[in-house]
């Protein structure tokens, strides 16, 4: 059940990391480029991975960090209904 919930806290932190870089990401637009190596190194084999399965751009926008927290969201799901207890687990954990 550890594993489980190290699996659910990672997730987590990686959408918490894709929506920092997209905020980042943002800033491009009154010319700021600022994004620390650390994000760069975790999020772009990710994006790297999607992009080759789906093109994912349409003219200026990239739907990249759309479509991984959609799969982030829908592997929650699944270890949920797999593991009834495991929201139950986590609630413990933080309280």
């Amino acid at each position: 059940m550890q594993i489980l919930i190290a699996i659910i806290i990672f997730l987590e932190l990686i959408t918490y990391i894709i929506f920092i870089d997209v905020i980042l990401s943002w800033l491009q637009l009154v010319w700021i480029r600022f994004r620390p190596k650390f994000i760069a190194n975790i999020i772009d084999p990710l994006y790297s991975k999607v992009r080759k399965i789906i093109p994912t751009t349409f003219w200026p926008f990239d739907f990249t960090p759309i479509i991984i927290i959609l799969l982030i969201i829908f592997i929650k799901w699944a270890l949920f209904i797999v593991f009834p207890s495991l929201p139950f687990e986590i609630n413990n954990l933080t309280h």
